[in-house]
Parts: structure tokens; sequence; C-alpha cells
């Protein structure tokens, strides 16, 4: 039971789980409000993906300058995509809040 005890603890000290959550509200209200000003243009995968990887430099700047552990922050820059399409985007899909999507628009 120590042995497991440990592992979830040192999963816990790896990952900085707000951080995870602020990209991934930064990035969907980002994409959300571009979706809305757009009509009925749908955004293109790559440039989700440049919002992310945006919304992911900003919080990680702002980590680091505020003394967070260079690793930390790299490892939960690698967990914030991830927990987005396993659980913030399905939650989201669920409560019909997701930004619109190309296979929608070609339907």
């Amino acid at each position: 039971m120590e042995i497991v005890n440990n592992i979830i603890e040192t999963t816990l000290n790896s990952f900085d789980f707000t951080y995870c959550i602020l990209v991934n509200l930064i990035t969907y209200i980002v994409i959300k409000a571009w979706d809305d000003l757009n009509g009925n243009i749908v955004i293109p995968i790559w440039s989700k993906r440049l919002v992310l990887c945006l919304a992911i430099i900003a919080v990680s700047i702002f980590y680091y300058l505020t003394g967070s552990d260079t690793k930390l922050i790299l490892n939960s820059a690698i967990l914030a995509p991830v927990s987005w399409t396993w659980i913030f985007k399905p939650i989201c899909k669920k409560f019909k809040i997701d930004y619109k999507q190309i296979d929608k628009q070609l339907n």
C-alpha cells in the first residue's frame, strides 16, 4: 500500500493541475469567442492548436516568473492538451457548450 501512496504522491507533485485548467480555460475562451465572431465559418484545427500553444507559452511564462519549477511547468504543459481531450472536452460536449467542429460543417 505504501508503494501506491508513493506513486500517487509523486504524480500529484509532478503536475500542476491548476496550470492545466488555466491553459484549457484560456484556450476554450479564445476559440469560443473566435468561433462566435466567425459565424458559420469553422476554425481550422491548426488554428486551434496555435491558440493552445500560445496559451501554454503565456501561462508558462507567468508560472516561470512567479518562481515555479521548470520541470513542473513542462510536465503540466504536456498534460494540458491531454486533460482537454480526455476530461474537459467530453464535459463540454455533454453540456453542449463545445465549439463548432469541422465534421459538423461538412454534414
